[in-house]
């Protein structure tokens, strides 16, 4: 493939995957996904990857996850998954059974004690379309360098850290601080 090819498919790829996790964690649902949840699934360790995949066949499915799970830069093996956040989103003719076969269809291919964390959302917008966002933790890719997976990642406290003031023993009033500075 020829390399400006593979940074558009790779824009690309990375565009859908941020605007999914970002849809996924913010937008109201009827089975709502946050940050926390997000946290939770990314902290089982490994590696993890992100899909988002579309469909509007019969199979609608079974057809999201498969495109959820196709990534055209990467050979990924899903199979032995510690962790799944998936996130179902259709129009108001979804039915519970097709929301629930997307969670069938992921957690067949994960480990047995696999953590697994979904919700859904009807959206009017999707028109007869089924859109499946999965972030999935320990799996593995022989197109990373070896041991990579087994990183546990580092989720850093977003919050500003500063040490508690010490007083110093200095007392000052506002009449000798204007008289210092005068």
């Amino acid at each position: 493939m020829p390399i400006n090819e593979a940074f558009k498919i790779a824009d690309q790829v990375l565009a859908n995957m941020i605007k999914g996790i970002v849809e996924t964690i913010s937008a109201p649902s009827l089975i709502n996904l946050d940050f926390a949840d997000f946290k939770t699934i990314v902290k089982r360790g490994g590696l993890a990857v992100i899909g988002v995949g579309e469909s509007d066949a019969p199979n609608r499915a079974e057809e999201a996850v498969r495109n959820a799970l196709r990534n055209p830069l990467l050979d990924v093996d899903y199979a032995g998954a510690k962790g799944a956040l998936i996130h179902v989103s259709g129009d108001a003719q979804m039915t519970i059974e097709e929301a629930n076969r997307v969670g069938e269809i992921v957690t067949e291919m994960m480990d047995n004690d696999a953590l697994v964390i979904w919700g859904a959302r009807v959206n009017p917008e999707m028109d007869g379309k089924l859109k499946v966002t999965l972030v999935l933790t320990g799996v593995n890719s022989p197109d990373l360098p070896s041991g990579l997976g087994a990183i546990a990642p580092q989720l850093f406290n977003l919050e500003p850290y500063a040490e508690p003031e010490k007083p110093l023993g200095i007392k000052l009033d506002l009449y000798q601080m204007e008289r210092y500075y005068s």
